[in-house]
C-alpha cells in the first residue's frame, strides 16, 4: 500500500538538493551547513517606520522582535554568509536603514549578500552603505537564487516574495493563519521573516508540500490533506 499522507512535525527539516542538505527551521530561515549560510527572505525593515512615517499610529518599537530574530540566529549559528532573498528593507531610507547599519556591525565576520527584491529598489541608493553585498539572481552551488518565484530549467529554485501562508480550521469554525515554507517541484518558496509582514495564500498543487511554522516547531502539511 502506499504510505498515506498525513501532517507531521518536527523542530526543523532536512531537504535533500543536489548532494547537498538544506535545513528548515521554525524560525523562518534555512541553514546550508556545508557551506556555513543561513538564508531567509522579506525582513521589510523600516516597514514600521513607513507606516508611522504616513500617520499610522503604530509603536516605535513594533519590528524590534525581527532584528532580535536575526541577532539571535547569528550568535547561535556563526555563519560565514548570511544570504537574504530579497525585500530586506520595505521602502526609502527611513531610521531603521541606519538602526540595521549599527546592527550589521556586531557581525563583520559574516559577509551578507543582498538579492535585491521589488521593495529594496526604493532604497537602493543606500544598499552599500549598509554593508551589503548586493548580488543579481544567481546560481550557487544546487541553487538558483531569486527573489520572485520563477519557472526554472534546471537547478533549484530558492526565493521569497510571495510570504506563503497555511490558514488552518479547527472547532467551532476556528482559523490559524501560519507562516510557512511551500516546497513545490525545484522551488522553495520562503515564508516571510519580517514579524510585520503578513500571510499570503498560494494555490498549490497537489505534490506540493508545506512547512508551517507552528511556534518552535515547523509541521509538515501534504497540499494534499489541505
Amino acid at each position: 500500500m502506499p504510505e498515506k499522507l498525513t501532517e507531521t512535525s518536527c523542530s526543523y527539516y532536512d531537504l535533500p538538493v543536489g548532494g547537498h542538505s538544506l535545513r528548515l527551521h521554525a524560525g523562518r530561515f534555512a541553514e546550508w551547513k556545508e557551506e556555513k549560510t543561513i538564508f531567509i527572505a522579506d525582513a521589510h525593515f523600516g516597514k514600521i517606520a513607513h507606516f508611522r512615517r504616513a500617520g499610522i499610529n503604530l509603536p516605535g518599537d513594533a519590528g524590534a522582535d525581527t532584528f532580535k530574530r536575526l541577532t539571535d540566529i547569528l550568535e547561535t549559528f556563526r555563519p560565514q554568509r548570511l544570504i537574504v532573498l530579497g525585500d530586506l528593507f520595505h521602502s526609502d531610507f527611513n531610521e531603521d536603514f541606519p538602526r540595521f547599519a549599527a546592527w550589521r556591525q556586531q557581525f563583520t565576520e559574516t559577509d551578507v549578500w543582498l538579492i535585491p527584491g521589488n521593495h529594496d529598489r526604493a532604497g537602493q541608493s543606500y544598499l552599500h552603505e549598509m554593508g551589503l553585498v548586493v548580488k543579481a539572481p544567481q546560481v550557487l552551488g544546487p541553487f538558483y537564487l531569486q527573489h520572485e518565484p520563477a519557472e526554472i530549467s534546471e537547478g533549484f529554485l530558492l526565493c521569497g516574495h510571495l510570504h506563503p501562508g497555511l490558514s488552518l480550521g479547527g472547532r467551532g469554525r476556528q482559523h490559524v493563519q501560519m507562516p510557512a515554507f511551500w516546497l513545490s517541484g525545484h522551488m522553495l518558496c520562503f515564508p516571510a521573516f519580517g514579524s510585520f509582514t503578513g500571510n499570503a495564500s498560494v494555490q498549490p498543487h497537489r505534490n506540493d508540500v508545506f512547512f508551517a511554522v507552528a511556534g518552535n516547531e515547523l509541521r509538515k502539511i501534504p497540499a494534499s490533506i489541505l
